[in-house]
């Protein structure tokens, strides 16, 4: 990007292909993310503790939407299965966080043999970049939402149905709200 006499270098993540400045954000090689996406991401969860009444509900959908959009090829198996299996319990089921996280324990401990998913080339097209500018609040929790359906609705639904029938044969129905 250029601005008048000024370069400025950016970066696009690999990830959730968000064309982002350059930061001195470290890397981190377990995620498939910029340093910037990090630095974004990062920034997100900051405002989500500035507002922790009205955006609090959303921690785990947020790191969920987050690790789904960002999976690393090669990664453990396990990864990619946890972010969606919050998504659709969020989203579909009407879980919240500690109802998400108590299934990923319930999960783990109950299986071993994870499915093979690989990210689509697309995941979605608001990035958690686009979800933190959306303005205040209440615009940030609209945004949130969103962002999390897309990332869900990008994934192939043959993975969103091995997820649905992976979590409904481990997961209790008491940890769904709906």
């Amino acid at each position: 990007m250029k601005s008048g006499d000024d370069t400025h270098e950016s970066t696009r993540c690999p990830g959730c292909r968000a064309e982002l400045p350059t930061t001195p954000w470290p890397e981190n090689p377990k995620i498939n993310a910029s340093a910037a996406c990090l630095k974004a991401s990062g920034d997100l969860l900051g405002f989500e503790l500035e507002h922790q009444l009205k955006l609090g509900y959303l921690h785990q959908l947020r790191m969920d939407a987050y690790h789904a959009q960002h999976v690393r090829v090669g990664a453990p198996r396990i990864g990619p299965v946890f972010a969606l299996n919050g998504l659709y319990m969020f989203l579909e089921r009407g879980s919240g966080n500690l109802d998400v996280r108590t299934a990923h324990g319930i999960m783990a401990n109950s299986c071993d043999d994870w499915p093979e998913l690989v990210a689509p080339a697309e995941v979605g097209r608001l990035t958690t970049s686009d979800v933190l500018a959306a303005g205040g609040p209440e615009e940030v929790e609209k945004a949130m939402l969103t962002w999390a359906d897309e990332v869900w609705a990008s994934w192939p639904e043959n993975d969103r149905e091995v997820v649905r029938e992976l979590t409904i044969d481990l997961v209790p129905a008491r940890y769904f709200r709906r």
